[in-house]
């Protein structure tokens, strides 16, 4: 079995080339009836027609870190896409809060609840989450005691997240 020699290239190798791929251009385009400008022509008009397959070839894996990445980002705390979390979350505040506290935009339905789109301008997310978690009391008697597992509990956070408003009633001054 003969074995295949590797050549190192040498100065003017890619020079060589290129003065032998324009002298077979200039034969051939010599001897052929279409002019040049003719076939760039060609080449434009088929190019854009091409693109479609350009989607066929296979994604470096840089490309497809990026992907997976970019996905991940529209992630939510679950592992859910966003979107799905925060519609299982306004599932979750329409049967359980929206009787006092209102949903989405809705001004809260009694007058000692606070709206839900300024409670997290009023609480610490990460507090309520664990109060939802280990069971929410407050001190009037008319809220019920409500006791979210942790996919509740994240669930219902991602809803509350993405309806917050600034609090009106909460006045920031500048003072310096």
């Amino acid at each position: 079995m003969t074995g295949f020699t590797w050549l190192e290239p040498q100065p003017g190798d890619i020079r060589n080339i290129h003065e032998l791929r324009s002298a077979s251009h200039r034969a051939i385009m010599g001897s052929c009836p279409v002019k040049e400008s003719a076939m760039r022509r060609l080449i434009y008009a088929l190019v854009p027609l091409s693109l479609p397959l350009m989607g066929c070839v296979q994604t470096s894996p840089y490309e497809a870190e990026i992907a997976e990445v970019t996905a991940e980002e529209n992630l939510g705390l679950t592992g859910l896409p966003v979107a799905e979390e925060v519609e299982l979350g306004r599932q979750i505040a329409s049967s359980q809060c929206a009787d006092c506290h209102g949903i989405d935009k809705e001004d809260p339905r009694r007058t000692d609840a606070p709206a839900l789109r300024y409670i997290l301008a009023d609480y610490d997310g990460d507090a309520l989450a664990e109060d939802f978690r280990d069971g929410l009391k407050v001190g009037h008697p008319d809220m019920p005691q409500f006791q979210f597992g942790p996919k509740s509990t994240d669930l219902l956070l991602s809803y509350l997240m993405s309806i917050q408003e600034p609090d009106p009633s909460i006045h920031v001054t500048d003072e310096g």
